[in-house]
């Protein structure tokens, strides 16, 4: 029985759950072309990050926010390292503790923490307008960051009167091959890839710094916007797309990989 994505080749860049995203799509007759184009890897100021534990064990926070699911394992994990896992749970049991979006929710109860406030939009927009009516005048406020600092975060807090104090986690790096990507980027190119999936915002921004080395950024992009099928998981991935000039066909209204392949292949079975 012909599948809705018979004949198509999706380019996927996952590098937490290649192979499940994968057998997803598989699942509906793709053919998938795998690059893990990033990975996270520990800050290299552990000194900051070490402090930065002690502070919330110690009880120096009122308001922790967690922006990311692997940022939430990654301070844990730092607290275990400094031997104080159990004051940093129980400090976090004791403040206001919010998230952006469905994944550091998940991170945070596999350990007992409890969530406060989670926004309807998982976005630092909607973390924003989540506070908006709570006074956070002189309220302490502890900010899990990740990759790059997030300064209309931290302002936004700080407008409102708190002491913000946020820490780098974890930074992004390449994880795949520079002749990998441009095996992927080069198929693109020469109409091989029908359509890509981006689960990530940084997957984003980190092909087309591939492809300004390769001198392929305009091509790609242009290429990419008349030719492949976009799917984007989330808001802020479908931004980090727009900043290229790209906007996605495929948004579906849940940021699960499940999803994003079955509305791939509902996309595809309608054409």
């Amino acid at each position: 029985m012909p599948q809705p994505l018979d004949q198509v080749t999706i380019g996927i860049l996952e590098h937490r759950f290649t192979k499940e995203f994968t057998t997803l799509l598989q699942r509906f007759g793709a053919t998938v072309y795998a690059c893990p184009i990033l990975e996270e890897r520990p800050v290299e100021n552990r000194e900051e990050l070490e402090q930065f534990v002690r502070q919330v064990a110690a009880g120096n926070f009122d308001l922790m926010i967690f922006l990311t699911g692997v940022g939430a394992r990654f301070l844990v994990s730092a607290a275990e390292s400094a031997g104080l896992k159990n004051e940093f749970l129980q400090a976090l049991d004791k403040m206001l503790i919010v998230v952006r979006g469905p994944k550091p929710v998940v991170a945070l109860r596999q350990f007992g923490v409890r969530v406060d406030v989670v926004p309807e939009n998982p976005t630092t927009e909607g973390v924003i307008e989540a506070l908006r009516t709570r006074d956070l005048g002189g309220c302490r406020i502890g900010v899990q960051l990740y990759g790059t600092p997030n300064p209309l975060l931290v302002s936004a807090l700080e407008a409102k009167g708190a002491r913000v104090t946020p820490v780098q986690v974890y930074a992004y790096g390449a994880a795949a091959e520079s002749s990998a990507v441009e095996a992927l980027i080069r198929k693109i190119l020469n109409g091989e890839i029908q359509a890509m999936a981006f689960t990530s915002a940084p997957q984003v921004g980190m092909l087309f710094d591939f492809a300004q080395k390769l001198g392929h950024s305009d091509a790609l992009a242009n290429t990419l916007r008349s030719n492949v099928v976009i799917a984007s998981i989330g808001e802020v991935t479908s931004r980090a797309l727009g900043e290229h000039g790209l906007v996605p066909k495929i948004v579906p209204n849940q940021s699960k990989m499940g999803v994003l392949a079955q509305a791939v292949a509902d996309y595809f079975s309608k054409k």
